[in-house]
Formats: structure tokens, sequence, C-alpha cells
């Protein structure tokens, strides 16, 4: 199964890598160069401008030693971090070439820009002087957006003698996965479109409908219509207030409609759509806006899924009631139950055998007890037999193995007295696997790895996450929720600052069996990964012997990450199977080096990404 997931601090010397420049003739098609590999962009685009630095530089003598030079990043292009991934990528792409040798710094701007300074004359600052004397070429990377598509260049530019030498490339097209996608609020998106649309409305006249469907074609959640509409409005309000306050010209009114009124001139009307396409941690929201004759005022982005509402009801009881269908979208109800012996019921439907998660999170709950009773309910009410190993930390969840068919959650009261709480209910299909939720808000994905924060609101400590979801488990049937990789860390000056770091729930292996954990890299070279079960907790850990004969954090091995493509766990499984687990180390450095930034933790970065 493949897994799919900052703040604008940036590290002490390093500043983003993209100039957003303007494209020269932005809707011409560039033609793809020769080598160049869509799904391997900054290495296959490293590998093109190395062999023209070879064939217009023959002065240059291996090894050739390269520095990295970033530039400024607006806000309308790339986020800090969006910068800080391309960089890495880009440095980690010219550092695997044979006859190159990279310069110490991932960004040389800021040690550049001081050199005359008399800074570098300083002892204290080392051999940064000597180094910077010892670079041959400078390479640049340059990128621009056009809505969703995404451009970039890489230039090479001589130094110390060697200014003649400065070939580059034609622009290339690169993935949103690998710039690092960011998520995004509605209030921004409707906010944006608002504010085209009024700039391309001219008088008072101007009657807006708005319609929501899904990109699959199912049912739209109840209340959506009446959320999008109330985003929109609120959007075309801060306009007409902003217009008020600065008097550029005559007010204009934009007013959104349930219908067009027939009589009204057509050259008038705004028609807009909402489009929603569930993702398994959010939604991809795009909002388009129409009018004849006028250019599409239009935006997209992903949200997380406590972005929209929650339903307010799931399906009145009755024949002629519509039973929801499951997927992996989890449907969320906020309920309250009543104290005693009262109870809450709520149908269902699965179309094919599937596993289904039902939870109750404790955050949830308002009431004296944060156990609710939560059971789903077969033909004739017989209870289901759940199938997942209970966790302390999570007691009202359920997961269930349930074949086609109506099914019914029941809720019941936990004591005397009434609690609120919301209910999740989700499934997918056996021969996949449900995907982790979210620890905390989820910030960006960078290819397949996940960056996310929490934070707690009395005390304003931050913990960031970086995770990713496994991509292939085995044995078939061996699990319902797929495997995961977590990173965790809290904030600068919190607590003992330790990394928290597990990959992989020890409950689902057969005890005092062989374990094996090694990362792949690239040519066929194996890194074994010192991981084993601890003696407390649940989890299997990267861990080494300290010097006190404890078992630490194996900092070494973790640092192999970044070489590596594939995380590979062999084990037994506890029926005996042999298990395997394969993840993605696709987006570990820049979801790492993102949770670092967000939580103030360069030492994190240091050790875990620049290593």
């Amino acid at each position: 199964m493949t897994a799919r997931a900052l703040t604008k601090r940036a590290l002490c010397l390093t500043v983003a890598c993209l100039v957003a420049a303007p494209p020269t003739g932005a809707t011409a098609q560039t033609q793809m160069m020769a080598g160049f590999d869509p799904y391997n962009p900054f290495g296959s685009a490293a590998q093109i401008l190395w062999q023209r630095i070879q064939q217009q530089c023959p002065q240059l003598k291996l090894p050739v030693t390269i520095g990295i030079a970033s530039r400024p990043v607006t806000r309308e292009a790339f986020t800090t971090d969006q910068g800080n991934n391309i960089m890495q990528q880009i440095r980690a792409a010219f550092s695997n070439i044979p006859g190159i040798t990279m310069a110490p710094w991932l960004d040389i701007d800021p040690i550049k820009g001081i050199v005359d300074t008399g800074v570098l004359d300083n002892p204290l600052a080392g051999d940064n002087k000597e180094q910077l004397s010892k670079i041959q070429l400078e390479v640049r990377a340059s990128g621009y957006k056009v809505g969703a598509a995404t451009r970039f260049n890489l230039s090479a530019h001589g130094w110390n003698g060697y200014e003649s030498c400065s070939p580059s490339l034609d622009p290339f097209p690169v993935s949103q996965d690998f710039i690092g996608e960011e998520y995004s609020s509605t209030d921004e998106l409707f906010n944006k479109v608002a504010a085209g649309v009024w700039a391309a409305s001219v008088d008072t006249g101007n009657p807006m409908t708005l319609s929501v469907r899904m990109l699959s074609g199912l049912p739209v959640s109840p209340g959506w219509q009446e959320f999008f509409s109330d985003k929109l409005r609120r959007a075309l309000s801060k306009q007409n207030a902003e217009e008020k306050e600065t008097k550029i010209r005559a007010e204009r009114h934009v007013q959104l409609v349930i219908a067009h009124d027939p009589a009204s001139p057509e050259d008038k009307r705004w028609d807009g759509m909402v489009t929603v396409d569930p993702r398994p941690l959010g939604y991809r929201i795009s909002v388009s806006v129409n009018r004849r004759n006028t250019t599409p005022v239009s935006e997209d982005g992903l949200v997380t899924l406590d972005e929209l509402p929650t339903m307010q009801q799931w399906a009145a009881l009755g024949p002629e009631a519509h039973t929801p269908r499951l997927d992996q979208t989890p449907m969320r109800i906020n309920a309250r139950i009543e104290g005693g012996r009262a109870l809450q019921q709520y149908p269902f439907l699965v179309a094919q055998e599937s596993y289904v998660e039902v939870d109750i999170p404790t955050a949830s709950v308002r009431g004296p007890h944060p156990a609710v009773p939560v059971d789903v309910l077969g033909r004739n009410n017989a209870q289901m037999k759940t199938i997942h190993i209970a966790n302390p930390s999570r007691p009202n969840l359920r997961r269930y193995k349930l074949g086609p068919g109506e099914y019914t959650i029941r809720v019941a009261s936990a004591g005397p007295v009434a609690q609120d709480f919301q209910l999740r209910a989700r499934a997918v299909d056996t021969k996949d696997m449900l995907m982790p939720e979210a620890p905390g808000r989820l910030l960006r994905r960078f290819q397949d790895w996940y960056a996310s924060v929490s934070e707690d609101p009395r005390t304003g400590q931050r913990t960031c996450y970086a995770y990713t979801a496994a991509q292939e488990a085995g044995p078939r049937y061996w699990r319902e929720q797929a495997p995961f990789i977590l990173l965790q860390a809290s904030s600068a000056g919190v607590g003992n600052g330790d990394l928290q770091h597990l990959i992989e729930d020890k409950r689902y292996y057969k005890p005092n069996t062989p374990f094996e954990a090694v990362i792949r890299e690239g040519g066929g070279m194996v890194r074994r990964l010192n991981a084993a079960p601890t003696a407390a907790g649940n989890f299997i850990r990267p861990t080494k012997q300290g010097s006190n004969g404890q078992p630490i954090l194996d900092m070494d091995a973790v640092a192999g990450y970044n070489r590596g493509t594939t995380l590979e766990i062999q084990g037994t499984a506890t029926d005996g199977r042999p298990a395997h687990v394969i993840y993605s180390l696709q987006g570990y450095r820049a979801a790492v080096n993102a949770m670092s930034l967000e939580c103030g933790r360069r030492d994190l970065a240091n050790a875990l990404v620049w290593k």
C-alpha cells in the first residue's frame, strides 16, 4: 500500500533555495531533456548538468568542488520549508556523483556574503575562508509556479579562476511530491477566490451561485453546502470591508444567491463550484468561479480532515433512511449520550469485506469518563468481535473485519452524567490497510513522509512529528492498520529534549524470535539498523548499548536514513508466519528538517539530516 503525507523559521545559516522568477513564455511547453527522469527530477537534472559541465569546461580537473547557493524565496512561490527541502535534494544529488566534492555548507550565500566584513578572518571562524577558496563551481536553483505547475532549472557558475564555466539547463517540470505539499485552510482558499472575483467585478450587480460536488460522484456530506457558502460569504464580505476602507474606487458588491434570476444579465452572473476529493489524511478542495467572457477564478489546496465540519446527524433511522457507506475518509459525528442507561445507534454500510475502525477520541469527550462504551452490531444486534490490540492511550478504539452488509454502531452511557463526544468511523478494503491518523495538526507532505505538530494550549509546549506509513506489509490479513515510523520531539527548552523514534509495534511479532531491520541504499548497498524490541513499552526502536550498558538511540544508524531508499523489517508474526514491512525513506530528510524547524530544534536537524 502506498502512503501519501512549518513555520517560516529558517536555520541560522540557511535561507530557502529558489527564486520566484516569472517564467519567460510561461504558456509555452518546455521540451523534456534527454535523460530527465520525472520520478527522480533533481537527481537526473544534476546528472545532466554535470555532463554539460564536463563537456563545456574541459579546464576543470577532478575532483571538482561544488557549493550550493540559495536565493531568497517569496511566500507566493514556495515556503521556506519547501525551499529547504529542494535545496537538500539538490545537494544530495550532486554529492552522489563521482568526481564531485561538496563544500561543507548547505548554503554558501551567508558565508560568501560576509567575506568582505572581516568576520571570516576571526580565528573562531575556522577554515571557512579557506574552504571558500577551494570552490570551483556554484550551483544555483531557480523555480517558478504557474497554477499547479512547477518548473525549475539548475545552473553552474565558475569561481576562483573558472568564471568562464557557466552551463545551465532548460526549465524542467517537478511534481508537487518532491516540493512538499502544504496543508492550507479553507479560509485561505476562499479569500483568494473572493479577491479574484472582486477584481473582475465592475459594478454592484454581480449575483453568484455556489454548488458542491464530490470528485468521485458520491453524495455530498450533509452540511457542506452551507459550510462552503458561509466561507464564501465571509470572504466576499471581507473584500467589501477592505474596499470601503481603502476607497480606491466606487463600491462593488457580489451577492451569493441560491439561484440566478432568469431576467438578470448573463454577463454579470457568477457560477461557483467547489469540488471535494477525499485523501487519506484530508481533502483536496478546488474552488472555481466562472462568468461569461471572463477568465475563471480558481484556487485549490489540501486541507486536513478537521477543516470540514462534522456531521450533525448520521442518518435518520427508519425504513426509508439512507444508510451511509463507510470508506477510508472518516465519517464523524458530534453527539451527546445522556446519563443512565441511554444508548445512541448509528447505522452504516460496507460494500465489500473491509477493515472498519470506530473510535471516540478521548480529547473529544466532555464529561467525567474518558472511556465510553462503543461497539459494532451485526444482523439481529449480534455484537461483532474486535480484532485490534488494546491500546491504553485510545480506550474507545475498536477495529473489525466485516463482510459486505449493514451494521450499527452503538454508543452506551458510561455513567449517570451526560457526556458530549465525537464519534469517528472509517473503512478500507481488506486488501489494503487503514492509514494511521496524523499525530497533531498536519503541516506538510514530502513525498512519502509527513510533518505535523501539536501544542498544549495551557503551556504552549509544542510536540513535533515526522512520520510515514509502510508501503508494504505482509503476510496478508496480518494487521488492519499500516505499520508506521514515528519521530517525535518537544520544542526547544522543554524537558530533556529527547527524540522519540519508533519504527514498529512489537505486539505484532512473536516474542523471542529473530528480528532484522536493514536500510537499502542505491547500487544494492545494505546498511544494518540496530533495532530491537524494548523491554518496556510496545514499540521497536533503533538502539545501541550506551556507556552505562543501557540501550540508547542509535543516532548513527538513524543518520543512515539520509542515503537510503527503503527501510525493511523482517520477523515472525504472532501466528508463526514470516512477516515483513517495507518503509519508503523518500522525503525523510525534508520531513525531519520541517519537524526540527517547527519546534526550534536545530540540534535534531544537525544530527538527523545534515550529518
